[in-house]
């Protein structure tokens, strides 16, 4: 790199003044009146941004969505596939594993429990996993994280359907599918920051991203929750259906798992400069070549920063965000069709003999999640458009609001789950979990969370959802065996809740935040200014001792 591609002292002064005398007028000005133009304050950040930060140069694709320079056409769908993918193998493991316990393994008393527990237990692992993936992807980049994720979940899903027992053939494989899991969905969240190019277009890749996570729940609760019955006659009857299932989508993540390898964008790495530097540093006491342009970070250090980056309220609003939303998908995906089974089981339409298919079960699950998955598509771009222009936290409120006033009602019916008066219901779930799910991604990408910690604070980010499955999974299916059916239902109504308090006090606190982000801003600019002309001078001592040495010699 040559001196020539950073910016000149001259430019650094003067966009390092232009933001401090902007910084000063907003600040008296908003000590008389809050109410400060908000689209002029994130131009003075973004344009600080792109002033010091090369890679924050950006392209147009689709002529809608901004990414960063280096992001292409190819890069870009595929991670918008990987998205679908993680989210699709999630959903139908959910979807289906109470098919498995009630037609595989035969069990028809307390799979309530049964599912809360194997939740609780994927969870034990996933908790130290999404951590350990978020500083790894610090470290090697956020590429062969999601590779081997999606190995580990395509292994998991073939091995499944050949279990003998819950305890411990279903568990071992539960926990395998935790770690490809917990790896796919950090690195969903921290590549978001790395493709997206600007902070003003930030929220339409998360709005993209959304929809193509909710697409991979439609596909999972509509496509391929079908496929073993569909596959039954040609494979020998429903368990040969079943296997052949398993086998097929298992072996298409795993493929997917190797596309992605050489697909997915070379993101990631960025200051904390790949393993191998950190390793020849700190273990083979050697020196890195170039090491005065590289910031060696710790691994405890990426870790510690993930965790308090929460000190801002932004992103203490993101990770409960994360919490409410991976509540909001594992509660409605597995309880939905648990409660669909149960409810059919009562009437006398499923037969409880070993081998035989439920198929007003199957039908119901499809439609439930055809119109909670479905039709929450259409608002992902209402939401991302929202997030863009207005501010985030209320949005985010909004979207707590409509998953309350839906799961809350739906709890308490007593007709049949797929009745259409509750399908109203299901859809405002469904869209309060988009919107979860789309503002939460935004909101933790933001120009407050250090791009060179990204993949920590995406590892927080999901380790708050894996600490909310271990809960609600837990509770959910103790409270479905010992109070009602709804009970799920009731904790994701309680946690929407507590999303949309929480964004009204965010909301209240903003203008002191954007204040404090644009003086943190300014001396951001400072110091990288005061770097970029040490390593300039560095550079020249360097140079002059190699000519000095060479007119000895």
């Amino acid at each position: 790199m040559t001196k020539e591609e950073f910016p000149s002292s001259v430019q650094k002064a003067e966009v390092a003044d232009s933001i401090e005398s902007s910084a000063s007028s907003s600040s008296t000005h908003n000590n008389n009146h809050l109410d400060f133009n908000d689209n002029k304050e994130r131009e003075q950040l973004e344009e600080a941004n792109t002033a010091f930060d090369p890679n924050v140069k950006k392209r147009r694709l689709f002529y809608i969505f901004f990414v960063r320079e280096h992001i292409g056409y190819l890069n870009f769908i595929f991670y918008l596939l990987a998205c679908m993918g993680t989210i699709t193998l999630v959903a139908y493991l959910s979807i289906v594993q109470p098919f498995i316990l009630n037609l595989v393994l035969n069990i028809h008393e307390g799979v309530g429990n049964i599912t809360g527990s194997l939740a609780l237990y994927d969870e034990i692992i996933a908790l130290p996993a999404t951590l350990c993936w978020g500083v790894l992807s610090d470290r090697v980049g956020r590429r062969p994280v999601y590779s081997i994720g999606f190995m580990c979940l395509g292994a998991a899903l073939m091995l499944y359907p050949r279990v003998q027992n819950v305890y411990p053939h279903m568990l071992l494989c539960r926990l395998l599918f935790s770690l490809g899991s917990s790896a796919a969905t950090t690195m969903m969240t921290g590549t978001l920051g790395d493709v997206a190019g600007a902070i003003h277009e930030r929220a339409r890749v998360s709005a993209i991203v959304g929809f193509s996570a909710g697409c991979g729940g439609l596909i999972a609760g509509l496509a391929l929750i079908s496929i073993p019955y569909d596959l039954a006659e040609s494979f020998g009857g429903e368990m040969g259906g079943m296997r052949a299932a398993f086998i097929i989508v298992g072996g298409c993540a795993m493929i997917l798992g190797i596309l992605l390898f050489f697909t997915m964008p070379s993101t990631g790495v960025g200051e904390a400069n790949g393993v191998t530097a950190w390793f020849k540093k700190t273990v083979m006491k050697k020196e890195v070549e170039n090491e005065y342009e590289k910031e060696i970070i710790s691994p405890f250090k990426l870790l510690k920063y993930g965790f308090l980056a929460a000190r801002d309220p932004r992103v203490a609003l993101a990770y409960l965000s994360s919490f409410v939303a991976r509540a909001d998908t594992v509660l409605f995906s597995s309880f939905m069709s648990l409660w669909v089974i149960r409810y059919y089981t009562g009437l006398g339409w499923c037969s409880n003999d070993r081998g035989r298919t439920c198929f007003p079960a199957v039908g119901s699950t499809h439609l439930l999640t055809g119109y909670g998955q479905g039709i929450s598509l259409a608002f992902a771009p209402l939401f991302g458009y929202a997030a863009e222009k207005g501010e985030k936290s209320t949005v985010l409120g909004f979207a707590g609001f409509m998953g309350a006033i839906g799961s809350l009602p739906f709890a308490f019916t007593e007709t049949d789950p797929a009745d259409k008066s509750n399908l109203v219901f299901v859809t405002m779930t469904g869209i309060g979990q988009m919107g979860v799910i789309i503002v939460g991604m935004t909101l933790v990408n933001g120009l407050n969370v250090d791009p060179k910690y990204r993949g920590s604070v995406a590892g927080v980010f999901s380790f708050c959802g894996a600490l909310s499955i271990m809960i609600t999974a837990r509770l959910g299916g103790y409270l479905f065996d010992v109070w009602m059916p709804g009970a799920p239902f009731v904790i994701m109504g309680a946690v929407h809740i507590l999303i949309c308090v929480f964004s009204i006090y965010v909301r209240i606190l903003t203008p002191r935040l954007k204040r404090e982000d644009l003086i943190r801003e300014e001396a951001r600019q400072k110091r990288e200014a005061k770097r970029l002309e040490d390593l300039a001078a560095a550079r020249q001592q360097a140079k002059a001792l190699a000519a000095a040495v060479a007119v000895n010699n």
